[in-house]
């Protein structure tokens, strides 16, 4: 890489930051800020005040070339971040921004509304409660609220593991049409996150047979030895998945009762958040 950085972008002077005077020296520029980035999230930026934003107005803002502003948005319109207006030319929010834009404002509304329920069913099962979102074929858990218990199992706020190796992956799984869950699996041979893992595709689908018939997902030591899970998918009043709660304890505490006793629990919890959803 020359100097001026990626496609020359880092070489242009930057008179006017976005929100500040060209000679406001209160903000502290980190010396590792790549130049190139900056001047992309500036531009993103402009959506901010503007519903469309033209080359040369984008140009005369961010004091950069015409020709530098429109590589811009040609690569962000490649990557469906942008899209050009047919007849005024102008730039406009693309499907790939605003499907980021809504997924950060529903995992935070989930978030949001979901930490009660999770209280709730921490308070009634004893045991540690976990709201996963689904992410292709893994989880990714974005709250959690741990057992008051001595021995537990441990939050997993950041968490992200295997679909098919969790009781909420799987209570999630179950939801997707054949079309979906052929996309996200299309082999056979499944990668084990332990030796109690299901290995195959063929003996998920059976699995998810089961957990649609009974409406709650098990995890018996599939993604961590010593863990047990159940789970139950948070569906929408359109049907549509917003996530997975699930309940995890040490092994040592769970058994089939406990199974079908925590199950129920957690199918309710989860259709009464459900229900929070327009």
């Amino acid at each position: 890489m020359g100097a001026e950085g990626i496609d020359g972008f880092a070489g242009e002077t930057m008179p006017k930051a976005m929100g500040r005077s060209a000679d406001d020296t209160s903000v502290d520029r980190p010396s590792g800020m790549i130049g190139a980035v900056d001047n992309v999230l500036r531009l993103l930026a402009l959506f901010n005040e503007n519903p469309k934003i033209r080359v040369n107005e984008a140009s005369r803002a961010m004091g950069l070339s015409r020709s530098t502003v429109h590589r811009m948005l040609t690569t962000l319109s490649f990557h469906q971040f942008v899209e050009q207006d047919e007849f005024s030319r102008a730039y406009q929010p693309g499907p790939a921004l605003i499907d980021i834009g809504l997924a950060v404002l529903q995992n935070i509304e989930i978030r949001v509304v979901a930490r009660n329920a999770l209280l709730r069913l921490r308070d009634e099962t004893g045991e540690t409660v976990h709201l996963g979102l689904q992410r292709g074929a893994e989880v990714v858990y974005i709250d959690s609220v741990e057992s008051e218990q001595t021995v537990r199992t441990g939050s997993r706020i950041g968490w992200t593991l295997p679909s098919h190796a969790t009781a909420g992956g799987k209570a999630m799984l179950a939801q997707l049409d054949e079309g979906e869950f052929d996309k996200i699996y299309p082999d056979e041979a499944l990668e084990p996150a332990t030796a109690a893992t299901v290995q195959s595709k063929s003996v998920l689908r059976e699995q998810l047979e089961e957990i649609r018939r009974r409406g709650y997902a098990v995890n018996d030591g599939e993604s961590e030895p010593d863990v047990g899970a159940v789970a139950a998918a948070v569906c929408d009043r359109d049907g549509r998945v917003r996530g997975a709660i699930s309940v995890t304890a040490p092994r040592a505490r769970t058994n089939a009762e406990w199974e079908r006793e925590v199950g129920a629990a957690a199918m309710r919890t989860a259709k009464q958040l459900g229900a929070s959803f327009g």
